[in-house]
């Protein structure tokens, strides 16, 4: 074989590589033998690998030559292709005689497959490049985390462990076999969608859950809102609804997040019209605008309740219950059909008379709808951009009333009242210049 640049690159990539996973490995093993700082030399410790020494750098020369031997042996085996199964093989019978000499001083077998791995992606270094060094990333973030992990593990329950199971299932088995296509003549019920509804409001609590856990409420259900707020302001509205309905020292903790849930959609909302039409988006950020603003301030000031009165209270440990439940995201789907269903009824026997009667129905079961319909409308140019800001301002408001019913009716009226309280101060204002401007 010639000498070419780009077995160049395959070296550099294998002895990258081997640098990469050594390094991790030395540095575990200087932790667990080096102890503090001394001029004198270090007795070796039990925990050590018995070819590894105190004072070397520990880990960094072996994988390095791992790493070149699988790029060798891929290298031969274009025109010998037992050499490769046969190199790989070797090493693996030379880790596990290394193994048995080791596992009599109790250390585990991470390394060793660690050392096994790293020749592997030494070979598939010769056939893709990208692939072997993305490997090799995800295989060093796995070793350096293990301190991470054990302390994650520690603080886990069995059904936190059994809940996410039912998560999966629901997302990977009972999601990909549900129809996607109405099965009423009104086009209001799609199983697919109503089980996505389901799974979304349930990820949500699923994922504020863990935040919960490991950062604590006030930053958990921040973030929660935060993330929610990009795919739907309305799932966490639910979600939060029923937390704060469990857990009634949480609720302006959960307040907080949905507030923060609908300021994220406001944005979510110029965004999308930004992207379809510019001249829309110019007139509409300063309703929008306004709504996000007021969203923005609102939870400022509930923030600092929040906090003051988590100060007051100082709950201490936070007790948790199941991270997956599935009564308030089957309520909330049901009431989402019914609204749709009335929707769809509105338009089949009302007509659309004019784009603010269109955007008051269609708003009550989703914004995203009647804002691209709207962008498209006055991009194509059959609508007025000044009809079509106010016409998608109403139907945020439209979309804001149904989240305030449901804050009331799923989280109790002391939830509920403050979440209606700040949409309708928020709605409102964005409203009122939207009509003005």
């Amino acid at each position: 074989m010639q000498l070419s640049f780009g077995l160049f690159i395959e070296i550099a990539y294998a002895t990258g590589i081997g640098i990469l996973i050594g390094l991790e490995r030395s540095m575990g093993v200087h932790q667990e033998i080096a102890g503090p700082p001394s001029d004198e030399p270090l007795p070796p410790s039990p925990t050590a690998r018995p070819w590894l020494r105190p004072g070397e750098n520990l880990g960094i020369r072996t994988f390095t030559i791992l790493s070149l031997t699988g790029l060798t042996a891929a290298l031969v085996s274009d025109r010998f292709p037992i050499v490769a199964p046969l190199a790989l093989a070797g090493v693996t019978l030379l880790v596990i005689s290394m193994y048995f000499r080791a596992s009599q001083l109790g250390v585990g077998i991470t390394t060793e497959l660690a050392a096994i791995a790293t020749c592997a992606l030494g070979m598939l270094c010769h056939t893709n490049l990208n692939a072997a060094g993305a490997l090799a990333l995800v295989i060093t973030v796995l070793l350096s985390s293990k301190r991470f992990t054990e302390r994650v593990i520690g603080r886990l329950r069995r059904v936190e462990l059994t809940d996410t199971l039912k998560f999966l299932m629901i997302i990977l088995i009972l999601l990909p076999l549900m129809p996607n296509r109405a099965l009423d003549p009104y086009g209001a019920f799609n199983p697919y969608k109503v089980t996505l509804l389901v799974a979304l409001i349930s990820g949500i609590g699923y994922v504020g859950y863990f935040l919960t856990k490991f950062l604590g409420v006030e930053k958990g259900l921040g973030l929660t809102g935060l993330l929610g707020g990009l795919t739907s302001s309305t799932a966490v509205t639910a979600a939060m609804a029923a937390q704060a309905r469990a857990k009634p020292a949480w609720r302006m903790s959960c307040t907080f997040a949905t507030i923060v849930a609908n300021m994220t959609m406001f944005g979510r909302v110029l965004v999308v019209v930004a992207l379809l039409d510019r001249a829309l988006f110019l007139r509409l950020v300063w309703g929008i605008g306004t709504m996000g603003i007021c969203a923005a301030l609102a939870a400022i000031v509930i923030w600092l309740v929040a906090r003051r009165s988590a100060v007051a209270a100082d709950t201490g440990e936070v007790e948790l219950s199941n991270p997956f439940s599935l009564g308030p995201a089957l309520k909330f789907a049901a009431f989402f059909v019914v609204i749709l269903l009335v929707a769809k009824l509105a338009k089949l026997y009302l007509g659309d008379r004019g784009i603010y009667l269109a955007s008051v129905v269609s708003g009550l079961a989703d914004v995203d709808a009647i804002t691209l319909s709207i962008a498209e409308q006055t991009q194509g140019g059959s609508l007025l951009h000044k009809v079509g800001a106010i016409g998608i301002s109403i139907a945020v408001a439209a979309n804001g009333v149904v989240k305030s019913g449901i804050a009331v009716y799923s989280g109790g009226w002391r939830f509920g009242s403050l979440v209606s309280l700040c949409l309708g101060i928020a709605t409102g204002a964005g409203l009122a210049v939207a009509i003005l401007v």
